[in-house]
């Protein structure tokens, strides 16, 4: 085999192995929902009672920024959504860095009242170590801080036994709350 081919043979490989070591973006996400039946609405004070899933009641205040009060009713289902999400992608060292968004709304005037809150910050970290297994990652934070975490899901082993020191990885975490009443069925 002459020298060129084998040369050409070699940087194929390394090139290829790169690519097949890298790891896909990897998203851990979780919805948790909660219900509370209404049980009174007392529009002059902005006060619910409110029964839980457990049976439990308890009353609850609302703001005077809580629209459409005068439209909820006994027996309406008052529901609260949470929402997070971890996403693991491989960074450029030219787009490392952290951000941050956050955005809120609520519902427009004659809507049935409802209201959302969300936030997603991302920060870029430099990979210090990976247990064999996955099960552990160090790695350098944006303010060059040390941080070693336990990865517990599979996935998130998956993604950590490819990762090598000096990766960049970019992490963005997104949290979301929901809040509206729904009509009594």
């Amino acid at each position: 085999m002459n020298q060129k081919y084998a040369f050409a043979i070699g940087i194929l490989l390394i090139v290829l192995a790169g690519c097949a070591s890298a790891p896909e973006p990897l998203e851990v996400s979780d919805v948790e929902e909660l219900e509370a039946t209404v049980l009174a609405v007392d529009a002059d004070s902005r006060l619910l009672i409110l029964r839980g899933p457990a049976g439990n009641e308890f009353a609850f205040r609302v703001g005077p920024e809580v629209r459409n009060l005068a439209q909820v009713e006994v027996g309406d289902i008052l529901r609260v959504s949470y929402f997070s999400s971890y996403l693991f992608s491989m960074a450029d060292p030219g787009n490392a860095g952290v951000d941050a968004e956050i955005a809120a709304g609520r519902s427009e005037e004659g809507a049935r009242p409802g209201a959302m809150v969300g936030a997603t910050m991302r920060q870029t970290v430099e990979i210090m170590s990976v247990a064999s297994d996955g099960k552990a990652v160090s790695f350098r934070d944006a303010n060059g801080q040390i941080q070693s975490i336990d990865v517990l899901r599979e996935e998130g082993q998956a993604f950590a036994r490819k990762l090598s020191r000096g990766d960049l990885v970019d992490i963005q975490y997104t949290e979301a709350v929901a809040i509206g009443i729904e009509a009594a069925e």
